[in-house]
């Protein structure tokens, strides 16, 4: 049953994109109006509950949106009306069906298989082509000795792109069919389901991109990409990734991904209208196994840590905390490569957490370890910086694979991580914060600017998916004298790859002003390479 991990991308995109939110109550709604049928079928008044002046707040705000909407409709052509509101029934429906699979698993969690069952049924007749329903749907059958019925489904889910062989074999739900002819040929067909899923994922993003995206499928890699770039970036795109999987199942993850990643590099106006949260700059949403950029460069490998991270967590059937998932990509993503390593480093929230330091306002480990997702995203340059720099640290020690093995090795006996901490390292969890720290603060943080005196190439950015676009070249400055122009897009810099300003900040400040600097641009759909001197500030 997949419960437990596949429970977590529901609360992204609960955080994330406000269509997935849903009212919930102490009680499931339908178990009032239960209660109320009850009462008036043996001719007595319903009675008030605690719910009484929630449900009146909940009624005026119902009036006051209705109202809200009237008025907004009526400024609409005539026209528009129909399709806006068909469109609005199909969300309410939508967000009705996920408030039903959510039900469900609050069934499966008091051991009610039939509510379960009916719940993800009522789910299903909306969205029929949910496939991880049809899953879980399949193994409630199976449990319940409805192996024909069990076997339907989970033929339907491999039909709408469920691919997650490594779950489907290793799920204790599906005991009772492994040895059944019908299971074992759908086995069987995994590489032809697995080639099926990724035709019809293509076809999918393209209906969403159009004809002007790349689009590409790596059946090796399990990779699936979608990106509003040329074919060099592309091609860049791939070997990065490739090298980040292979770097990071080396140094960490036991698991490489069963299942196709998709990996989303839009257009600026497609990412804004995919994410509606301001500031955000990518998401991994492991349910759909969807990653969505907004840019090369840090972003993306953070993002994608996030990716293989999930697929070792899957195998593992275990659900790590935030803390240290987060801190796991954030270390990762201000990484370079050195000999075909991928070389985590300090990111930019180091100078907050050494502020924070500095005036004992840091998370205590003790905290740090068990806040829940929605606290943890509160202060998030403090409680992501603090979780990245312990994993550092653990790193820097030689310790971090240690930790990693001994931490999902126990984690039925403590899924927190501080037992594993404290094993590996050795120290209690306080002495272990007060190391860490004298550590932390000894550190230099990550250049934003060079700073006065220091060295500059005389432009101002502008925005693009696939590097530093140049804005404004200043007249007469290093990068004007070099031959740079306004809308090229620098991509690499003293021979490294510098697709965001994070990446380009350090480097450029690592440089004194009068030295000479390959600086590797597109310009166009060419890209070229001139030496700049650089300048003063």
């Amino acid at each position: 049953m997949k419960t437990g991990l596949s429970v977590w991308p529901h609360f992204v995109a609960w955080v994330f994109n406000p269509w997935f939110r849903y009212s919930g109550t102490r009680f499931p709604p339908f178990h009032r109006n239960a209660i109320a049928a009850s009462q008036r079928e043996h001719g007595l008044k319903p009675r008030a509950t605690s719910c009484r002046a929630p449900a009146r707040s909940a009624l005026l705000l119902v009036a006051l949106a209705l109202f809200t909407a009237s008025q907004r409709a009526s400024a609409q052509p005539a026209s528009a009306l129909p399709a806006a509101r068909a469109a609005a029934a199909a969300e309410v429906e939508r967000k009705h069906a996920f408030a039903l699979a959510r039900e469900a698993i609050t069934f499966l969690e008091h051991h009610d298989l039939d509510g379960a069952q009916a719940k993800l049924g009522e789910a299903l007749a909306i969205i029929p082509d949910k496939a991880v329903w049809h899953y879980n749907l399949a193994c409630i059958q199976a449990v319940n000795g409805k192996r024909t019925e069990a076997l339907d489904s989970l033929e339907r889910a491999t039909e709408f792109g469920f691919t997650d062989f490594t779950q489907l074999e290793g799920d204790p739900d599906l005991r009772s069919l492994r040895e059944l002819p019908r299971y074992l040929k759908l086995v069987a067909r995994k590489e032809e389901i697995c080639h099926r899923a990724a035709e019809r994922a293509i076809e999918e993003l393209r209906q969403k991109f159009g004809k002007d995206y790349l689009y590409e499928v790596d059946e090796e890699k399990k990779l699936i990409f979608a990106t509003n770039t040329d074919r060099a970036t592309l091609d860049a795109l791939k070997a990065w990734l490739e090298a980040q999987t292979r770097s990071q199942c080396e140094q960490l993850f036991s698991h490489k991904p069963d299942e196709f990643i998709r990996v989303v590099l839009p257009s600026a106006s497609d990412y804004h209208k995919l994410m509606k949260r301001p500031g955000v700059l990518g998401l991994y949403e492991d349910e759909t196994r969807t990653l969505l950029a907004q840019r090369l460069g840090q972003v993306m490998t953070h993002e994608f840590t996030h990716a293989l991270h999930s697929a070792d967590q899957r195998a593992l059937g275990q659900e790590h905390p935030i803390w240290l998932r987060e801190g796991l990509a954030a270390m990762f993503e201000a990484g370079d490569f050195e000999d075909d390593v991928l070389v985590p480093h300090d990111n930019f929230r180091l100078g907050f957490v050494q502020s924070a330091a500095r005036r004992q306002a840091l998370i205590p480990f003790e905290r740090l370890l068990r806040t829940s997702p929605q606290d943890f995203v509160k202060s998030p340059n403090l409680s992501y910086g603090e979780s990245s720099s312990l994993m550092l640290y653990l790193h820097e020690q030689k310790l971090l694979r240690k930790f990693y093995d001994v931490y999902t090795a126990s984690y039925a006996l403590d899924p927190t991580g501080q037992t594993a901490l404290e094993s590996v390292t050795g120290l209690t969890l306080p002495d272990l914060q007060r190391t860490w720290e004298a550590w932390m603060l000894a550190r230099t943080a990550p250049a934003q600017s060079a700073g006065p005196g220091g060295a500059y190439l005389g432009i101002h950015f502008a925005t693009a998916n696939d590097g530093l676009k140049i804005g404004l070249v200043l007249p007469n400055g290093p990068a004007a004298k070099a031959g740079l122009k306004s809308g090229d897009v620098i991509v690499a810099m003293a021979d490294r790859q510098v697709r965001d300003y994070q990446s380009f900040a350090p480097l450029l400040a690592a440089h004194k002003p009068g030295e000479e600097v390959k600086i590797k641009f597109r310009r166009g759909e060419k890209y070229e390479e001139l030496p700049v001197v650089l300048g003063q500030r």
